[in-house]
């Protein structure tokens, strides 16, 4: 790479990858906007022509002209003495039950074809007993380093090396994760208002465990960024239950993650207008999957203005690119830019998981013209 006079990195000098993604997560100059597109899935992938299913993840980023965002391994492992949990499964359905001191948990998940990911169909916790049982998973752990994932997560980021940054994921705040997996969007919130007490404890307790792990996964991964997988979204709770709990607690994690050196970046791809305050607060570089108009309710704009601290990875939404022309989603991006002061902390996706419907071809064609895009720092 070319360097100035002054030994400093210029948004006109050219970057690799890698460099210009760390020069947006810390909202630096960069010498073209990153583009990023979701397409090293089963999702997007198994939808395409053969000549393109049959290419690496970086013979594809490097054909549609994007840079690369690579997951890799958090490295450690979390080990339970008293609780064993066992799964079975028949076709398109899986059940799992979890065994703890007092009684068994089942929770059974349905694979859904299209999206190739598991969806719950029961969650394990449904009563006030399963509560108890369920705290059994934080209270009986032991967190240890995984030696082999360690040895390949070192030698992935070798090969990674210049062609993009790495990411893992190390877990989601209590009530998010209660929400999600656990109890379900509706019976988590009346959960709070029938058992506050046993629901205050479980989440105390889940968030201690959760300090350590992230704590450690930072500490021990060779990935760039530690992620936390929220999935926030005013759909699934307020401003204010966000304000009570997981505000606080991803503080917490974003402190730990940071003062292990590692980026801190927050997985929210829901509705997020009215968080975005609160957002801002938390220590940590970025939101993922930032997800505009018409899926979302945002926009680079309203980022910048109510989150200033923050990269936005996203700006656009998979409808944008859903059987659209690429001049179509250019003239949409473009907006979206021309809505901004300026373009630093901004790292252009899909946002979501990349549609079937939109081929390499368009994602080229979208690539080429972002690269010719002035940047406004």
């Amino acid at each position: 790479m070319v360097r100035g006079g002054d030994g400093k990195v210029h948004a006109s000098d050219e970057m690799t990858s890698r460099e210009r993604l760390l020069a947006a997560y810390r909202r630096q100059p960069v010498d073209r906007l990153p583009y990023w597109a979701k397409v090293a899935n089963d999702t997007w992938r198994t939808s395409q022509p053969e000549a393109v299913r049959r290419m690496s993840t970086r013979e594809l980023l490097d054909y549609i002209l994007a840079d690369g965002l690579f997951h890799n391994s958090r490295c450690v492992r979390v080990e339970a003495s008293r609780v064993q949990t066992e799964q079975r499964r028949v076709d398109n359905a899986r059940t799992v039950v979890t065994h703890t001191p007092d009684g068994d948990l089942v929770e059974r998940w349905a694979m859904d074809p299209c999206t190739k990911s598991w969806h719950p169909v029961e969650f394990p916790v449904k009563t006030r007993e399963d509560l108890l049982r369920f705290r059994w998973l934080y209270v009986d752990r032991r967190i240890e380093v995984d030696d082999r994932q360690l040895e390949e997560a070192r030698r992935r980021q070798d090969e990674i090396a210049q062609r993009g940054i790495t990411l893992t994921g190390w877990g989601t705040s209590p009530l998010m994760h209660l929400i999600e997996h656990v109890i379900g969007p509706a019976e988590a919130i009346y959960f709070l208002a029938d058992f506050p007490d046993e629901m205050d404890d479980l989440i105390a307790t889940m968030h201690e465990a959760n300090v350590a792990l992230a704590g450690s996964v930072a500490a021990t991964t060779p990935a760039d960024a530690v992620v936390s997988v929220e999935n926030t979204s005013t759909t699934l709770l307020s401003p204010a239950l966000f304000a009570k709990y997981c505000r606080g607690h991803l503080t917490d994690y974003g402190r730990a993650i940071e003062g292990a050196g590692k980026i801190h970046e927050l997985h929210m791809c829901g509705l997020l207008r009215d968080l975005l305050e609160q957002i801002d607060a938390v220590p940590a570089s970025s939101i993922e999957a930032f997800t505009s108009s018409p899926l979302g309710n945002t926009s680079l704009s309203v980022g910048k203005a109510r989150a200033p601290s923050k990269t936005f990875v996203g700006g656009t939404c998979v409808n944008v690119w859903w059987r659209t022309s690429p001049e179509q989603i250019e003239q949409y991006i473009d907006r979206e830019l021309a809505a901004c002061g300026d373009h630093r902390g901004i790292v252009l996706t899909t946002a979501g998981v990349a549609p079937p419907a939109c081929t390499a071809e368009t994602f080229r064609a979208v690539g080429q013209w972002i690269a010719s895009v002035p940047v406004r720092t």
